[in-house]
């Protein structure tokens, strides 16, 4: 799993940057975000509060400081 900090990645979008883990890339999609693979093809993804994800998943990979 990775997680992504919301307004960091819709800021990145905004400048016109790439929003990516590997092969995991985060596109906007409305008002919100989307998880898609190098395809394109939707992932699936789901916006949760950070404390409550990593009680559950605490091997979860973080965008953007994983990426340093």
């Amino acid at each position: 799993a990775v997680a992504f900090h919301v307004p960091s990645a819709k800021q990145a979008l905004q400048q016109g940057m790439s929003v990516q883990y590997g092969d995991i890339r985060v596109v906007s999609d409305g008002d919100g975000l989307k998880a898609v693979d190098e395809t394109g093809k939707d992932l699936g993804s789901h916006q949760a509060f950070w404390f409550a994800w990593s009680q559950f998943h605490p091997d979860t990979a973080l965008w953007p400081e994983d990426q340093r």
